[in-house]
């Protein structure tokens, strides 16, 4: 018999399922989503992952309702984009992505990236908004700024905890010692390539769960440098081991390492299959943490997403 998905009780008193479901995806991303996630919550996900950037909101609210599985067993987090970080317009924002959703209040609502771009409208084209150079300029806005307005929409109602997304250990230090609320999870890229060994650490220290996107190493979408996981002997030699696909050894090498994943898919096999929680020997966990020790990658570069300007991390990835 699988033993059951593990669950962490976050610092603001509420219960995560470590195995979510992620939502990110291309053009054809609302309509794939809505099915996806249907198939998804039939076979048991209850943590779902979505931001308002990726323009799935809607779709998953309509999924959640047909589903017929009540709102009070989803954790649903969203995410809230670079031009809405001027404190006027966070609850707006948050506002949007509960009317897109039809939800009454959300799990996780968070700081999607720790740099705040110029607002240029509520809509879909105006918070993608390049400029000539192809760059996207920060603008002065300090994350506490943002911050305290998030912590209102706790005192509010419309949301249950609070988080942060793609922040380093010196972003959170400089939180944690200006917040009233601290975040309650940090979403930051995980994987073979990227073990983040140092930010589970610190996270652990402080009760801040860590998130892990792209836990597969985002299997062609590289935008860092070119990652090829699934083809790593190690994994292989692990997922032969335990009898599992390499997709399930690297997602239960997160879970194992105790802290959240959300793998996407679409494939109705592939979503069940993601789902499957076994427990690996310590010795399996090390093999593969040290991939990354030997070849440190990002696949979600901020300079390949965003611009030179918003270029915050690599220094950090250094380290």
């Amino acid at each position: 018999m699988t033993p059951p998905v593990p669950t962490y009780k976050l610092n603001s008193g509420y219960t995560i399922p470590l195995i979510g479901f992620g939502t990110f995806g291309g053009a054809d991303a609302p309509d794939a989503v809505y099915k996806a996630t249907k198939v998804a919550l039939k076979v048991g996900y209850r943590h779902i992952d979505t931001a308002f950037y990726y323009e799935t909101e809607e779709a998953l609210g309509k999924a959640v309702k047909e589903s017929g599985v009540p709102r009070e067993e989803i954790f649903m987090t969203t995410k809230l984009w670079q031009t809405f970080h001027e404190p006027k317009h966070v609850r707006p924002a948050c506002e949007l992505s509960l009317k897109y959703l039809d939800f009454k209040y959300l799990d996780v609502y968070m700081m999607h990236w720790p740099m705040a771009w110029e607002f240029k409208g509520y809509d879909f084209k105006s918070i993608k908004v390049r400029d000539e150079s192809n760059d996207i300029k920060c603008i002065d806005v300090p994350v506490i700024d943002t911050w305290r307005e998030m912590e209102k929409l706790v005192k509010d109602g419309l949301v249950r905890s609070i988080g942060v997304s793609n922040f380093t250990i010196p972003m959170l230090e400089d939180l944690l010692s200006k917040c009233e609320i601290p975040p309650a999870i940090n979403q930051v890229e995980v994987h073979p390539n990227m073990p983040q060994e140092e930010m589970l650490a610190y996270c652990k220290s402080k009760n801040i769960l860590v998130t892990a996107f792209s836990p597969l190493g985002s299997p062609g979408f590289p935008q860092g440098g070119q990652i090829k996981t699934l083809e790593e002997p190690v994994i292989l030699e692990i997922a032969k081991k335990y009898n599992k696909s390499p997709v399930q050894v690297m997602i239960n090498w997160g879970v194992n390492r105790g802290y959240a994943v959300i793998p996407k898919s679409v494939t109705p096999e592939r979503i069940q299959a993601n789902l499957e929680y076994f427990k690996m020997d310590p010795e399996d966990i090390e093999k593969i943490t040290d991939i990354g020790r030997k070849n440190r990658v990002r696949t979600c570069d901020p300079v390949f997403m965003f611009g030179k300007s918003n270029d915050v991390f690599h220094e950090h990835d250094k380290k």
